[in-house]
């Protein structure tokens, strides 16, 4: 029930703050840049508000006030998640408008996001294994009490910060159509909570991220009144990326993690595709593999609309959340 209760909370902030929310960042000037790699078609998209992220995370935090208001578990691992997946967020915020309003550049360049992510995600893991192992009970107040069964170790850590990361740059290479991020998180955030349900109160997490999508998603669908910017995708990567490994930590098993790179598995087509055409045109001469990636833009390029690029894309993510949880229950 209040699982149920903190999805629609969500959902309901993101939708009926949005029409304000929209107006707020049109009116501080946060606004779309199209970049010159997009098909023409984008061109069309330039100057509408970004930084829709905001609304999500709005969702998620009414969500998380009225769970800590309806339940007796502990509001710590929820929290931890939330903080790392927020920090991510601010690196997006950092990138759509701080570094435009104070420098007039484009934003940061990929250097340097990418040392910020390796950063915050190097923090948010540390403490995420701190308090799901109970090391930190005296100072988080008994986040999650020993359950951690995955031990801390440089190649452990490392191999963290390596799936968070590519997480977040994956959530963020897919959000390049209207509705599509969003609705793609939507679903494999459900698919996170049907495979990690019981494992802890952090769950419910998934539930609030997911309801803040379908919300957001009234006013990001095609065509959209506003995008999510980087601080919105950052905070879908991060959030998939600390929920699963906190749900890692508790089922270390191969199995396990192959269920959730499943329930990823589009937006791992996605920042594959990058990674495949730039080896292609460094170690082939210049030629080419896709007419243009992320792979979103490959099929508007063949002439597909981009309503449908996206209700595909979204079968295609339903598909891929309903086969890691058959994985994750074999």
């Amino acid at each position: 029930m209040t699982d149920a209760l903190v999805f629609l909370t969500a959902a309901l902030v993101a939708l009926l703050l949005g029409k304000p929310m929209v107006g707020w960042l049109a009116s501080i000037r946060a606004r779309q840049t199209i970049y010159a790699y997009a098909p023409e078609t984008h061109r069309a998209k330039e100057g509408t508000p970004t930084m829709g992220g905001l609304l999500i995370m709005l969702g998620v935090v009414v969500g998380l006030v009225v769970w800590a208001a309806t339940t007796r578990e502990s509001l710590i691992p929820v929290l931890v998640i939330f903080a790392g997946a927020a920090w991510f967020a601010l690196i997006g915020l950092l990138d759509d408008y701080w570094i435009r309003r104070w420098t007039g550049q484009r934003g940061l360049e990929w250097k340097q996001k990418l040392a910020l992510q390796l950063v915050a995600g190097s923090v948010s893991i540390y403490v995420l294994w701190l308090a799901a192992s109970g090391v930190a009970e005296p100072f988080l107040g008994g986040a999650d009490a020993g359950r951690a069964q995955l031990p801390l170790t440089p190649a452990t850590f490392a191999l963290g910060v390596f799936w968070l990361v590519s997480w977040v740059n994956a959530f963020n290479l897919t959000d390049g159509l209207d509705g599509l991020a969003a609705g793609l998180t939507a679903l494999a955030m459900l698919g996170v909570y049907a495979i990690s349900a019981g494992q802890g109160s952090w769950v419910a997490y998934a539930l609030m991220v997911a309801g803040g999508c379908v919300g957001y998603l009234w006013w990001n669908v095609y065509p959209a009144r506003v995008f999510m910017g980087d601080t919105g995708s950052m905070f879908l990567g991060a959030s998939f990326g600390l929920l699963t490994l906190r749900s890692l930590l508790d089922v270390p098993a191969l199995r396990h993690w192959g269920a959730f790179a499943v329930v990823g598995l589009v937006f791992a087509v996605e920042i594959l595709s990058v990674v495949v055409q730039l080896s292609s045109v460094k170690l082939r001469g210049g030629k080419r593999i896709f007419r243009a990636t992320p792979i979103h833009h490959h099929f508007e390029l063949l002439g597909w609309a981009e309503p449908t690029i996206v209700m595909r894309f979204w079968l295609a993510g339903a598909m891929a959340a309903a086969g890691g949880v058959a994985i994750s229950r074999w």
